[in-house]
């Protein structure tokens, strides 16, 4: 049984499907979980704000797109335009031009949903003129994506000779279109992803996590290069022989990283308290927590602190192993020379082993008015 609709096994075998169902299908699972975490984390905390919202249909866009890549696969995408059976033509040509507009307005909306938290993230402080700069850049990126899709939408006259290459009309060039549009993602990538690099750099927090940040937020720029290289492939499509897989492959890619990256930076103060939890817990049970005999007047860890013979006080360690009296309290009282007939009005309880195999502690301190 063949994948490709209307082709012989052998040009199936030859056709790129199967990397381009296997990258649609990872990247799709782990931008939707990625964003997901995301979004249950920000409604759990503080509930859901308009980036959230963005965020979220990014990634249905995203999923939608790759979903129309697969469909694509079925009638020739993974091959070149003369090995294509030649009746998947307008199916092929129809999913395709479906996919266009969703990819230009969809890769606007994770960009917008980073913009809108630069906005959150230095609302009340004093940089209005930075506030300004992200409105102005909010309009202008979708905007431009919002032409783009039109674009496409209408490049040709009618518009069904856009999937429909034999009938009667005319198109728009597809080779100053396209650098076109290659150019607006590219600018709106870098823009967006350099515009917070001035305030971030302005905040008093340790160098590391300034750092960390920053990197987070150029991590934006990987979709830049994805950009490039799905630009790259323009000409192989035009002058060579038509296959536009990795100009595909390289729109989801940058398509479900896009998603991924601006939802890093809410997710990422999480794993680093965890990380620090585990670290604790772990650092914490290294030792074994019973500190030596002090030999300098002072009994199982105990210090002392007074030098008179009355009220001596004593600041309490962990109650020597030797004292074996199993689900018992052992007390630690401060006194004089004996330290055994009278207390100095505090004294200190540890249960040494409960039924359930606690340690509890119990302290009681008594006040005594002259």
């Amino acid at each position: 049984m063949v994948w490709v609709d209307n082709a012989s096994p052998e040009l199936d075998a030859e056709s790129q499907w199967r990397t381009i169902v296997t990258i649609c299908c990872v990247l799709s699972f782990f931008s939707i979980l990625i964003v997901s975490l995301r979004l249950y984390i920000r409604e759990k905390n503080h509930g859901l704000a308009s980036d959230d919202w963005m965020a979220a249909l990014s990634m249905f866009f995203a999923l939608i797109y790759s979903i129309l890549c697969i469909v694509q696969t079925k009638y020739g995408l993974g091959l070149s335009i003369a090995k294509r059976p030649k009746a998947n033509l307008i199916p092929y040509t129809r999913s395709n031009y479906a996919g266009r507009p969703i990819y230009q307005l969809g890769i606007s909306f994770f960009k917008i949903a980073l913009l809108i938290s630069y906005l959150r993230l230095f609302k009340g402080t004093n940089h209005t003129w930075y506030r300004r700069i992200v409105w102005i850049t909010i309009f202008l990126v979708f905007a431009g994506h919002l032409g783009c899709a039109l674009t496409l939408i209408f490049a040709c006259n009618p518009v069904h000779k856009s999937w429909n290459p034999a009938a009667v009309g005319t198109c728009l060039a597809p080779g100053p279109s396209f650098t076109a549009y290659a150019v607006v993602t590219i600018v709106s990538d870098v823009v967006v992803a350099v515009i917070p690099i001035p305030v971030l750099l302005q905040l008093k927090v340790t160098i590391h996590k300034k750092v960390g940040l920053i990197v987070i937020f150029l991590l934006g720029l990987f979709t830049t290069l994805c950009s490039i290289f799905r630009y790259l492939q323009i000409d192989r499509i035009q002058n060579g022989d038509g296959n536009s897989t990795m100009l595909i492959v390289w729109g989801v890619i940058e398509f479900n990283v896009g998603n991924m990256v601006s939802s890093l930076p809410f997710l990422a103060p999480i794993f680093l308290r965890k990380a620090k939890e585990y670290t604790s817990k772990y650092s914490a049970g290294s030792g074994n927590g019973y500190p030596g005999n002090n030999s300098s007047g002072s009994r199982n860890g105990a210090r002392k602190l007074g030098g008179g013979s009355k009220g001596d006080a004593y600041k309490l360690g962990s109650i020597s192993s030797g004292l074996h009296r199993k689900g018992t309290f052992a007390s630690a009282k401060g006194g004089g020379g004996n330290q055994t007939s009278h207390s100095t009005g505090s004294e200190e309880n540890i249960l040494k082993e409960s039924p359930d195999g606690s340690i509890v502690k119990s302290v009681t301190y008594s006040v005594h008015v002259a």
